[in-house]
């Protein structure tokens, strides 16, 4: 079951996190660009990869300020509030320690949080991550800023239409697969609106932490695909020599995704680091059984998803259920078929956000849903009588 997500506070933020299983060591995972920790929960192979860790672990996870479920800013943040958004759930979660799971362009901050923090930090584990993201001859793997600008005008001009040709290179492994491409594409449109998105993709640029590598003292496991694009192994091996207490350990394989591919090696290497206990493939078989024994609330999870663009197959999934099942359990529970329910919710949510937020109308048609900015339109006003813009005008 998809867990129960709380706030806290962080500054003026409102911070989203989630707690799951309730082990004695703690694991936060830190994600990378964007991220939204109810969407996690929607793709079996992450939701099982997740699963696993809670396993052996009490595993917090979180989105960081401007993404997810987290309060959106239309400015950069710094490495300094990123380290109070960490200090802030960690308070809130009670934990005293934590060891730190990042993925890409998390791995910077918890390199630093581990620094700055070295007490509260029981070691730092990095799945893909980076020193920096700006070429230099020391450094030749980042992207020089001619191909920082092309993937800025990218972000500008595909964001928010679904195009699917660049996310086929995180994830080579299921570049065919059509059903995660279009998940994947929901999950990163539902962890950032493309302003957000593009802030976040130029704040990259100013990541730089190769200065102090060599101060970082506490537990580091670097974790690399030897094919990964998007994130060169060279850049792992960078780390290893410069971090003095770190273990690199690369794989096979072209994802830059940690979940997909053969996730059981780089399981068993975070249950070791984290348990000094290798588990074997039997165990890992035994926590993907796991996860389908679980029950799962229909009304809950649709009341809490419905604005993410996905599919009905996919909603089934994400409601443990097959497609059949999914059916005839909606119709027992809200009188309805899922796509009738999901057109009045979605609609519903974006008549809200027209009157409480000051989100224009292309960014409200994405955030509640829908892929076409036409088709919202036509959809809003029918129901309403009234253009977005002509309601929103129209009310007090």
């Amino acid at each position: 079951m998809k867990p129960k997500t709380e706030y806290t506070k962080s500054g003026d933020f409102n911070i989203a996190y989630q707690v799951i299983g309730d082990g004695l060591i703690d694991i936060l995972y830190i994600p990378g660009w964007v991220s939204n920790i109810d969407m996690m929960w929607s793709e079996p192979r992450l939701a099982a990869f997740l699963t696993r860790l809670s396993l052996f672990a009490r595993l917090i996870i979180f989105d960081k300020r401007g993404t997810g479920l987290s309060d959106r800013s239309d400015e950069y943040s710094t490495m300094e509030e990123r380290i109070d958004d960490i200090n802030a759930v960690l308070d809130a979660t009670h934990s005293k320690k934590a060891f730190l799971f990042s993925h890409s362009e998390g791995g910077s901050v918890s390199l630093l949080y581990s620094l700055k923090h070295p007490q509260k930090t029981l070691g730092v584990i990095g799945f893909g991550i980076f020193a920096k993201r700006r070429y230099s001859e020391d450094y030749p793997w980042a992207p020089t800023d001619e191909e920082r600008e092309i993937s800025n005008k990218a972000i500008e001009e595909n964001w928010a239409h679904g195009n699917l040709d660049g996310l086929k290179t995180l994830v080579p492994s299921l570049a065919h697969d059509t059903a995660f491409l279009d998940w994947l594409a929901s999950y990163l449109r539902s962890g950032g609106s493309p302003k957000a998105a593009l802030i976040l993709h130029k704040q990259c640029v100013k990541i730089d932490v190769t200065g102090v590598l060599e101060s970082i003292k506490v537990p580091t496991l670097l974790l690399f695909r030897k094919e990964d694009i998007d994130i060169l192994v060279e850049e792992g091996r960078y780390l290893s020599a410069r971090i003095p207490n770190s273990k690199l350990v690369e794989f096979n394989g072209k994802d830059h995704l940690f979940w997909t591919g053969d996730t059981y090696p780089i399981l068993a290497e975070i249950e070791e680091f984290v348990t000094g206990i290798r588990p074997n493939k039997l165990d890992f078989i035994n926590a993907k059984q796991k996860i389908n024994k679980i029950g799962i609330d229909i009304e809950t999870v649709m009341s809490k998803n419905f604005m993410y663009n996905l599919k009905i197959e996919e909603f089934a999934k994400l409601c443990g259920r097959s497609l059949s099942a999914f059916k005839r359990d909606f119709k027992k529970t809200f009188n309805t078929t899922p796509s009738r329910w999901i057109m009045s919710k979605r609609l519903e949510y974006a008549k809200t956000l027209l009157l409480e937020t000051n989100l224009n109308v292309n960014e409200i048609c994405y955030e509640s849903g829908f892929k076409n900015c036409s088709h919202f339109i036509q959809s809003f006003k029918k129901k309403f009588k009234r253009t977005p813009n002509q309601y929103k005008a129209e009310s007090p």
